[in-house]
């Protein structure tokens, strides 16, 4: 790329007045499908917080009783894993708490 064309690209390139990842926490939601896995559920709540956690089985290719014991013992507060197992879809969703 000519340098003139750099500075036309620079020239068009917006300055965001957020971090990328606050976009990305703002827009974008991911699940637990498929990934019984607590140091991935650990290090996606420290990265993306219990907010943007919502869970979910790969049914029919997932156990469903191996995912639900999975999510029961996760080693996350109450409050957060009620947000990632309900809480969150029923905000998302516009479900009515039950």
């Amino acid at each position: 790329m000519s340098r003139c064309a750099r500075i036309a690209l620079a020239d068009r390139l917006r300055v965001t007045k957020r971090k990328p990842s606050e976009y990305v926490k703002d827009n974008f939601m991911i699940t637990t499908s498929g990934v019984n896995f607590h140091p991935t559920l650990e290090y996606c709540h420290k990265v993306l917080g219990a907010d943007n956690i919502m869970f979910a089985i790969d049914y029919p290719y997932q156990d469903t009783e191996g995912a639900v014991t999975f999510m029961n013992s996760a080693p996350l507060p109450k409050a957060d894993l009620e947000k990632i197992t309900h809480g969150n879809a029923e905000r998302i969703f516009h479900i009515p708490p039950a």
